[in-house]
């Protein structure tokens, strides 16, 4: 499901169409070219697939006090976006020209596709000061929470889509189903259009999208997030049962966790920040095939290269946020497995 930005992050590619064809070249670009470099040819190295080796388990999560690093706006992930994808149209829209997405004939509106536009409007915006686009970011945002639904005081935005992951029947996820991906976005989101609007509805919109990440799995349903059986803390892109275990949904949704905090200060915000942080590096070693492509998810053992491409562009965001080489590291590694 995890789609790609339209900004910074571009080196991979969805499972399954987000608008149009016009977007998705927008979208992958970078990664269509580099999937006919050479260096994919006669590697012998598969590309993609499934892994079912074995995955030793962990007896305890470490949680680590990282130093949140307050990065320059133009260093964030989701800016550096071009104008081409923040003006681009050339997609399915509804009446006020908000991106629709289609699956299997039916119209929907895709949270993390609306969120990566919302990004590149936002940063187009930043550099330009084109109030359209601000305009139509408005747009887009008062579609979002009119779609959202709130549990607990706690606003969730739903794919209104059923959904097998990696086309399995003991994976189907039925409409409404939520992404902690989207939600960790989509919060990313409603701190910018705050920081560049001032408009504390915003802000108001940003601690009710928080509080879906205190709503655990065991305790609450909807559920995006968990607790593994070490005490690990889990962002889930995919709610499935048992849940996925995928590291780019989950990596992404702390870029969201991380703006969040830098805003508030709040130090339930830091709480689950610094835990989301703790278990990718916790996780790191499993998710690595050595010699290989990483995995996508623990669960189902999906692999795919362009997602391995994403892993290592969105560890080294990890590296700039908390100072801490560790992530650094696992780039290195990652990208020593796989350089192409």
């Amino acid at each position: 499901m995890s789609d790609l930005g339209l900004c910074r992050l571009k080196s991979s590619r969805p499972q399954y169409p987000v608008a149009s064809v016009a977007i998705q070249l927008c979208l992958w670009s970078v990664a269509l070219v580099m999937l006919l470099l050479p260096a994919g040819c006669g590697s012998g190295v598969d590309l993609e697939g499934h892994d079912y080796g074995p995955i030793p388990p962990l007896d305890t999560c470490v949680s680590y006090d990282f130093d949140i690093v307050e990065l320059e706006y133009d260093d964030l992930p989701n800016t550096g976006c071009s104008e081409a994808a923040a003006r681009d149209t050339d997609f399915v829209r509804d009446a006020d020209n908000v991106m629709l997405s289609e699956w299997e004939g039916k119209s929907y509106y895709h949270p993390v596709a609306m969120a990566h536009k919302l990004y590149a409007l936002i940063d187009v915006y930043h550099r330009t000061g084109d109030t359209a686009l601000l305009q139509l970011a408005h747009k887009y945002v008062a579609r979002l929470i009119q779609e959202a639904m709130t549990f607990d005081s706690a606003m969730y935005f739903p794919y209104n889509i059923d959904y097998k992951v990696h086309q399995r029947d003991d994976a189907l996820l039925t409409a409404p189903w939520f992404s902690g991906m989207a939600q960790g976005e989509l919060l990313g989101v409603l701190v910018r259009m705050f920081n560049v609007t001032q408009d504390s509805t915003f802000l108001e919109l940003s601690h009710e999208v928080f509080n879906s990440f205190l709503r655990l799995r065991n305790d609450s349903r909807p559920w995006t997030v968990f607790r593994d059986s070490c005490g690990c803390y889990w962002v889930e892109e995919y709610p499935t049962e048992p849940p996925s275990m995928t590291l780019n949904g989950f990596m992404f949704a702390i870029f969201g966790l991380y703006d969040y905090f830098l805003l508030t200060t709040d130090p339930q915000a830091e709480m689950i920040l610094k835990a989301s942080l703790s278990t990718i590096k916790n996780y790191l070693p499993l998710f690595r095939r050595k010699g290989g492509i990483s995995l996508y998810n623990l669960h189902f053992r999906r692999f795919d290269v362009n997602y391995h491409r994403v892993h290592i562009d969105q560890l080294r965001d990890l590296a700039r946020m908390t100072g801490d080489p560790y992530f650094d590291h696992w780039a290195d590694s990652l990208r020593k497995d796989y350089p192409g």
